[in-house]
């Protein structure tokens, strides 16, 4: 197979990935509803203390003690949405209900989260280095991350054979493919995200109202692009509609 075939290859299998994040509302409703009622219930708590009246308000109501705690709520669904995103894509090829969790390389996903865990402790420590080598630590740490990550998508999606010298000898391509289906997809919807809440601020209560239901939308359409783009970007061509 040439070079230019392989990379047709490649950006048809990115854009069924965008295709099949928006088809998942349809598919299965639920998954992102899992990501959008906590945002949008933070989001009527943050309205009622008049968070949107101003930056300072936003500011002095930030640390309220229910919206944080809606927060962790509202962190917890967006990562199982993600999560169940990606294996509702391995239960579809499998002819297994969208929520079977029986295939799951229970091993994998946790020696993949362990070693997530252990590239993101050095980032507690003050090191006490200078911005040159921080970076160059921090860029460090990424990449050695990155086949663990890998290894817990696969044990996700039912990879029970593969262990963690197979991550990073052979986990390259997923991880390189993973990364571009999943990372500027979320860095330009939590940008809009983020100008959501910017924009909102000071606006009349009925245009806060649009902006905040739109934005607990957009929450849970980064959580369905999120999750099928790390099953996508795992299975590479090995894609069924």
């Amino acid at each position: 197979m040439s070079f230019s075939q392989r990379m047709g290859g490649e950006v048809r299998t990115f854009l069924a990935s965008l295709r099949d994040g928006v088809r998942l509302w349809k598919l299965a409703p639920i998954i992102p509803a899992l990501a959008v009622l906590p945002e949008f219930a933070q989001h009527v708590v943050e309205i009622r203390l008049g968070m949107f009246a101003s930056h300072d308000a936003f500011t002095a109501f930030a640390s309220a003690p229910a919206r944080m705690s809606l927060g962790a709520i509202k962190m917890a669904g967006f990562l199982i949405a993600i999560l169940l995103a990606a294996r509702f894509w391995a239960n579809r090829a499998e002819v297994a209900r969208f929520w079977s969790l029986a295939g799951i390389g229970r091993k994998q996903v946790l020696l993949g989260f362990a070693v997530q865990v252990l590239c993101s402790i050095p980032g507690f420590f003050d090191f006490r280095f200078p911005p040159a080598g921080q970076f160059a630590l921090s860029a460090l740490l990424f990449v050695a991350s990155l086949p663990g990550l890998v290894l817990m998508i696969g044990g996700l999606l039912g990879d029970r054979t593969s262990g963690l010298k197979d991550a990073y000898r052979n986990g390259w391509g997923q991880t390189l493919r993973m990364v571009i289906f999943t990372g500027p997809i979320f860095a330009l919807l939590q940008q809009l995200h983020h100008g959501n809440h910017v924009f909102a601020l000071g606006k009349p209560l009925a245009v806060v109202w649009g902006l905040m239901a739109w934005d607990a939308l957009l929450v849970g359409l980064i959580a369905t692009l999120v999750g099928t783009g790390f099953h996508h970007g795992y299975r590479g061509g090995k894609i069924k509609g």
